[in-house]
This record gives C-alpha cells, sequence and structure tokens, in this order.
C-alpha cells in the first residue's frame, strides 16, 4: 500500500475508535500519533515517505531485516507497547501511534506479498489474491476511508 492510503486508514480507524469507543484527552495527539503509526512500519522501505524523511535509519533497517518483516511484526507492536510503559508521552499520542501501526499491518496483510507478522519466522501472512500496490483496489480503498472518515467524523463531531 502507498503511504497515503496509510494516512487516510489511521484517521478512518481513528475516527471509528472515537466512535465506538469515545473521547480521548488530546485529539491532536491522537490523529498525529495516528498518521505517525499508519507510516512508521514502512521505516524498512527506502522509498517510503518516512523512509525518506530519515535515510540513515531506513537504511540500516533495511539491510538488516530487509521489507516487511520486523517493522511489520507482532513483535514490533509488543516492543512498542512496552516502550510507551517505560517512558512518559501523552496517553493519546501512545494510542494513535499503536493504533496506526496496527492499522498499517493489517493493510499490507491485504497485498498479495503480505507481511511476516510472526517475524522472526519465515511465515508471510496475506491473502492470495491480494491487491497490487497502486492499483484499482486501492483507489477504492482510499475513497471508502474517506467515506468512513466523512461518516464516522460526522457522528462523532456533530
Amino acid at each position: 500500500m502507498q503511504g497515503n492510503t496509510h494516512i487516510l486508514g489511521g484517521i478512518a480507524t481513528g475516527t471509528i475508535y472515537l466512535h465506538y469507543v469515545g473521547p480521548v484527552d488530546g485529539e491532536v495527539l491522537f490523529f498525529s500519533g495516528l498518521m505517525f503509526g499508519a507510516l512508521l512500519p514502512d521505516i524498512d522501505h527506502k522509498s517510503s515517505k518516512i523512509g525518506r524523511a530519515v535515510p540513515l535509519i531506513d537504511n540500516i533497517i533495511s539491510s538488516a531485516f530487509g521489507h516487511r518483516t520486523f517493522t511489520h511484526s507482532l513483535l514490533i507492536l509488543i516492543l512498542g507497547y512496552w516502550l510507551f510503559q517505560t517512558i512518559s508521552l501523552p496517553v493519546s499520542l501512545e494510542l494513535g501511534i499503536l493504533l496506526g501501526m496496527v492499522n498499517h499491518i493489517l493493510l499490507d496483510m491485504l497485498t498479495v506479498d503480505g507481511v511476516k507478522f510472526l517475524w522472526p519466522f519465515k511465515i508471510r501472512v496475506g491473502i492470495p489474491v491480494g491487491v497490487k500496490s497502486g492499483g484499482p483496489f486501492e483507489q477504492a480503498l482510499i475513497v471508502f476511508f474517506v467515506i468512513m472518515i466523512g461518516y464516522f467524523g460526522y457522528q462523532v463531531y456533530f
């Protein structure tokens, strides 16, 4: 999936969360965290939005692990949760980052390549007839996310 799809998916997840779970303190931090978390797993890819923003780190992670392995795994989610338990960030920001990362990983599971969710095990999790990045299904998914954001955003704020 492309960066814009991940960002919109993260925002859609946030509006759904606010609708069903309720408000969070610091919604700006929450949505900022969602967008950052929605891009963060692709730090292992040199041409990703976040990879281009931090070129040294993306080269190191890409060389060490490859794409859609460690940064797209259950292990990174557990490590992120643990990290947030040991440092003091606003809860809304932490929640946004983790939800964004989960959303990113789930979206990449929809692609043909899938992800190595149980990394370091080499098992790929994905669907055989998955989405081609940038293809028509992904474009339809973007429209779907915009509709979800509009619908749930309206429910939450009006």
